[in-house]
């Protein structure tokens, strides 16, 4: 079996919850596999493990970016709002809440660009190590 299929293998393999990353080591040893390959092959799926974790929690960061920068925003707008037409009464004077909405539109569009750069990297990985 060809490297890049041994790491597909053990790609899809490592999905399961009961394995375990010394499992490619013991398996590959007695198929006289090289040295070399079963190191390429453990440092590959475990790369893709790590980058499946980093993907989800900064999913979940930048999703908890976007939602407070919305609601800072809107609170800004908000207040704005309710001192201009009166539901907040500052006699003939209005605030214009810019601090807040600016810095949520920064924080809206600051998880939004976090949650687009949040994509795997394995198939550049693979193709470093010429597989």
């Amino acid at each position: 079996m060809s490297r890049s299929k041994l790491i597909d293998y053990y790609i899809e393999k490592s999905q399961s919850p009961d394995f375990q990353i010394d499992q490619i080591r013991k398996e590959l040893e007695p198929n006289n596999i090289p040295e070399e390959d079963i190191r390429a092959i453990v440092k590959l799926v475990d790369n893709h493990i790590l980058n499946n974790a980093f993907t989800k929690n900064s999913k979940n960061r930048s999703t908890e970016l976007i939602i407070a920068g919305a609601i800072l925003a809107l609170l800004g707008v908000g207040i704005t709002i309710a001192t201009y037409t009166g539901l907040i009464n500052l006699g003939d004077n209005f605030l214009v809440v810019y601090g807040p909405f600016f810095g949520g539109v920064s924080m809206l569009f600051g998880g939004l660009a976090q949650r687009k750069n949040s994509n795997p990297k394995i198939r550049l990985k693979r193709k470093k190590f010429d597989l």
